[in-house]
């Protein structure tokens, strides 16, 4: 916490205090969960294939272009991780949640359906999204995305997994500032 009582964000900008989201939202829908959304402030955001779906690795390819696709255009993107069924993001939005989720799951399905000769439904309707209330809170989320594939014996280290960049960290190509994306098979 800064001096005043204000979280800082990664990059030192004061972020918002946030207390009762309900009441200080400026933005709330409901599907089967609650949504707020605050005027601004970081997000972790978790998604998951309908009925668990596992991803192919060129699936988990386009899900991860897309997502970075959309970074400084919808979001700005701290962290991502494309797993075999679900994806974890820590963002600060630019739009409104709810558009950055239709954006990045009806491109997505559109893209992986089409590629894969199939119909239906790839994402389940729902996400979860919570408000990220301080840095430590914001620590806890990087880390846990960070660890994510290990935990999942999908890698032994950080930079063995190719779906994971952390901004400034993990899969951030820091010399040019220019974020690696992969290419589509």
């Amino acid at each position: 916490m800064s001096p005043v009582g204000q979280a800082m964000s990664p990059v030192g900008q004061a972020m918002s205090p946030v207390g009762q989201a309900s009441r200080l939202s400026e933005k709330s829908w409901r599907r089967r969960l609650p949504h707020f959304q605050l005027s601004s402030g970081y997000y972790f955001i978790t998604f998951s294939t309908h009925n668990r779906q596992t991803l192919l690795p060129s699936q988990k390819d386009s899900i991860f272009n897309a997502i970075h696709f959309l970074n400084q255009k919808r979001y700005e993107l701290l962290a991502v991780v494309v797993m075999d069924d679900h994806v974890h993001m820590v963002l600060n939005p630019l739009d409104t949640l709810s558009k950055i989720m239709h954006s990045i799951k009806s491109f997505t399905a559109h893209q992986i359906n089409k590629a894969s000769n199939r119909r239906g439904k790839l994402w389940q309707d729902e996400n979860l999204d919570r408000y990220i209330r301080d840095q430590e809170e914001l620590l806890q989320k990087l880390n846990y995305i960070a660890n994510n594939p290990i935990k999942a014996n999908l890698a032994a280290k950080y930079g063995d997994y190719r779906w994971l960049y952390i901004k400034g960290w993990i899969n951030d190509n820091v010399e040019t500032g220019e974020t690696p994306v992969l290419l589509v098979s």
